[in-house]
């Protein structure tokens, strides 16, 4: 199918590798014709028409915009607007499944390298980059998902096609990327290699040089940290979930959505809560420290929007916030008193349990009643 009707609607789609699952066989790698959506503006702009039947013929042309296969986003959509289908870098007509594809490679190209035994003309750097490689399109991967969520489909159809052009996320698709994005990308053990492959990761010591003398793209650090990428990846996808743009979206879609369809913000930020702060349902054991920096992310977070609340922030929003930072405090003071914690531990939750209370006991200039 890839080969013959391409793997895009068009060529100027921007589209990933179209790669198999581990022990599949995939389509076509990449896009090898025109798409559908290319013929179709062709035969409109080109095909020759007398001049008496002209309009009436291209008004035809026009009226298969709604085949699913001829769907159409501008840059300005991917970059202005709300549209999770019009977004860069993925495939398919289901964000979801290609997302978890995704991930599904990326973890195996992970386990892979653990046991990967190079040549001798080759150098530890290939590990380096098969590492960062798996990781940068698990981020992609991530950021079609989150657009997902307060996602407002967006049609560009003339009245009388029968479809609505501005329709949010169905609220269950949401729960399900909800889901993805918090048991895969933000589990404690979201994504991990074993020491022995951490101490391998080294760089390729000429393109190291290359970047300092020629300044191109950079400085090439000498060391590499996985946990570094993962924890960039954790906050940005924090930063985009709580953003006042995704809030407001949410909240907005529900004057959009019959009544018990309506996906709500206390379902975002409860699920968010139990996950980054799962440590503290444990009854023993340490928080391990790439744990503790996205705690710490979270919780300046909450201080941040309960002390200086934007002009585009939602009245629900912060009151959701401060019930959660109660609730979040509680938890954090009944875990500090148990006798396994580790000095770093101790020190963290001592930490945001202060950042916590100093937000909640602070005075908020408020602009009404």
């Amino acid at each position: 199918f890839t080969l013959t009707h391409g793997n895009t609607g068009s060529v100027m789609e921007y589209a990933p590798i179209n790669l198999p699952r581990p022990g599949e066989k995939g389509g076509t790698p990449f896009q090898a014709t025109l798409g559908p959506y290319d013929y179709w503006a062709i035969e409109y702009a080109y095909k020759p028409l007398p001049p008496e039947s002209e309009n009436a013929e291209l008004a035809t042309i026009a009226a298969r915009s709604g085949e699913p296969e001829l769907a159409y986003g501008t840059d300005e959509d991917n970059f202005l607007g709300v549209d999770p289908d019009a977004v860069q870098f993925d495939l398919g007509r289901d964000p979801l499944a290609f997302a978890r594809k995704r991930i599904e490679i990326a973890r195996d190209l992970l386990r892979r390298q653990e046991n990967r035994e190079l040549k001798p003309e080759e150098d530890y750097s290939i590990l380096r980059r098969s590492v960062s490689f798996a990781l940068r399109d698990v981020s992609r991967a991530a950021s079609v998902l989150a657009r997902q969520i307060g996602g407002v489909r967006t049609l560009r159809d003339f009245p009388g096609t029968g479809r609505d052009p501005l329709t949010p996320v169905p609220a269950a698709q949401q729960r399900e990327v909800l889901e993805l994005l918090t048991h895969d990308l933000l589990a404690a053990d979201a994504f991990r290699i074993s020491p022995s492959l951490a101490r391998k990761l080294a760089p390729d010591f000429q393109e190291r040089t290359d970047a300092i003398f020629e300044g191109d793209g950079g400085p090439v650090q000498t060391d590499f940290s996985l946990d570094g990428m993962v924890l960039g990846l954790q906050r940005a996808l924090l930063a985009t979930l709580m953003s006042d743009a995704v809030i407001s979206r949410i909240v907005d879609s529900e004057a959009k959505t019959r009544p018990g369809e309506t996906f709500r913000v206390s379902e975002l930020y409860t699920r968010l809560d139990t996950e980054v702060w799962s440590e503290l349902a444990m009854q023993r054991g340490d928080i391990p420290s790439i744990r503790r920096e996205l705690q710490r992310d979270h919780v300046n977070r909450l201080a941040s929007l309960l002390l200086q609340p934007s002009s585009m922030s939602r009245s629900d929003a912060r009151s959701l916030l401060r019930q959660q930072a109660q609730s979040l405090l509680a938890r954090i003071n009944a875990a500090a008193k148990r006798r396994d914690l580790g000095v770093e531990t101790r020190a963290h939750l001592a930490d945001s349990a202060e950042t916590l209370t100093q937000a909640l006991a602070a005075r908020l200039q408020r602009t009404g009643v």
